[in-house]
């Protein structure tokens, strides 16, 4: 028996991944890096594109930002059909949409807002908020669904903490963020959850301008830094995308993650009694699960010639991230999950000036909840048959519907 994935519609070729184990890329990317390493497939929107499988174009791709623009991506990761009169202008803020200058521009506002001495001081909240998720775990089981009791709250609530989003807001915003993170197109609901998000982000940015220092989090530290040179209209942006990116790739990669180790007890013993390096085994499990299947569809701004193939100005292009994380080039191992092994450069966070900007964010919280899980509750275990979990390839982020566990 294999594990299950909806695949009814089926499951298109950009974010398929294994039928027989789908913590793996569906089986078709290796004779497609061997033999048809760029290959046409449709989008959901029913746009068509050129899909990048090899490690090496796929990096190309990802980090030109002169060649290869994400204009399109205007309102979501997947464009509908260019529309009579092109594209809107980027939104205000949606800095991943912005020509280089412009990109280059927020990021190096942003940056200090992810760096190693926010991370620094970012890390005990972190380690008190999983080790309040795995009290009330332990509360409440034995018995969890890991998923919705640690592995989504806890990287959702240091984000939306960051951005001092109240309390009370929250809920409200990761709903509209469910929603537009889904591939599956619904026109009617994702138009809502966005113009509900941003009126709630208008409103917010309205407020941290009065007063940045009032629980304003980063919009408050961005107006007091560079209030004069950023609009309303920017900051919400900048939330937005933040938002929209910020927590659930984690999630996807802490749920998943913590599966393939329950797949790999030796090396889950590994890393619970430390003969594993933990910066080795989270830079492994981003590689091997890569749950950002392609990040963003691009649009060629020349023609230009990928993988042997001709790709003509504005056509699109999308880069398959499991695909490529698994390139023999990178090894002769590359399939095989092996977190002793020396770091691989993978492109789980893209490459270049498209680097995630919340990579090392991503790596904190993945450094301290894997081990922390793994040592409080040394015999957790998988409380369903694998072949029954649930996956979730439509969305931005790979991940399961649930994962129940007990100890």
């Amino acid at each position: 028996m294999t594990a299950v994935i909806d695949d009814s519609p089926p499951v298109p070729l950009f974010v398929r991944r294994s039928s027989v184990c789908p913590l793996d890329p569906a089986e078709e990317f290796a004779r497609l890096r061997a033999e048809e390493p760029v290959v046409r497939v449709t989008l959901s929107t029913g746009a068509s594109a050129w899909l990048v499988t090899r490690y090496a174009d796929a990096r190309r791709v990802v980090a030109d930002q002169w060649r290869f623009s994400s204009r399109a991506a205007v309102d979501g990761p997947i464009p509908p059909p260019e529309p009579p009169g092109g594209f809107p202008l980027p939104r205000p803020g949606f800095f991943s949409t912005y020509a280089p200058r412009e990109h280059a521009r927020l990021r190096r506002m942003l940056n200090a807002e992810f760096g190693a001495r926010r991370l620094r001081a970012l890390r005990p909240r972190v380690e008190a908020v999983a080790d309040e998720r795995m009290a009330a775990m332990c509360r409440s089981g034995p018995g969890a669904d890991l998923i919705a009791d640690f592995a989504l709250p806890v990287p959702a609530r240091i984000f939306l903490e960051l951005l001092g989003i109240p309390e009370p807001d929250r809920e409200g915003l990761r709903r509209n963020a469910d929603v537009l993170l889904d591939f599956t197109p619904r026109p009617l609901e994702q138009a809502v959850a966005f113009a509900e998000l941003d009126t709630y982000l208008s409103a917010f940015v309205s407020r941290c301008r009065r007063d940045p220092g009032d629980g304003g989090g980063l919009v408050g530290r961005l107006i007091s830094s560079y209030g004069a040179d950023l609009s309303d209209a920017e900051l919400a942006g900048i939330a937005a995308q933040l938002l929209l990116a910020g927590y659930a790739t984690t999630a996807g990669t802490i749920g998943l993650g913590a599966l393939l180790l329950l797949r790999h007890p030796g090396q889950a013993t590994a890393l619970r009694d430390g003969s594993a390096d933990v910066d080795r085994a989270v830079e492994e499990m981003l590689r091997h699960l890569s749950v950002v299947s392609f990040g963003k569809v691009f649009t060629a701004e020349e023609d230009v010639t990928v993988g042997g193939q001709e790709i003509r100005a504005g056509e699109y292009v999308l880069c398959s991230l499991p695909s490529a994380n698994r390139d023999a080039v990178l090894g002769p191992d590359a399939d095989r999950f092996d977190i002793t092994r020396e770091p691989l450069p993978h492109l789980a966070f893209g490459h270049g000036a498209r680097y995630c900007l919340g990579a090392e964010l991503a790596r904190l919280e993945l450094r301290v909840c894997v081990p922390r899980l793994l040592n409080r509750f040394p015999g957790l275990r998988l409380d369903v048959p694998f072949e029954e979990l649930r996956f979730t390839p439509m969305n931005a982020a790979y991940s399961l519907e649930s994962l129940p566990v007990s100890w």
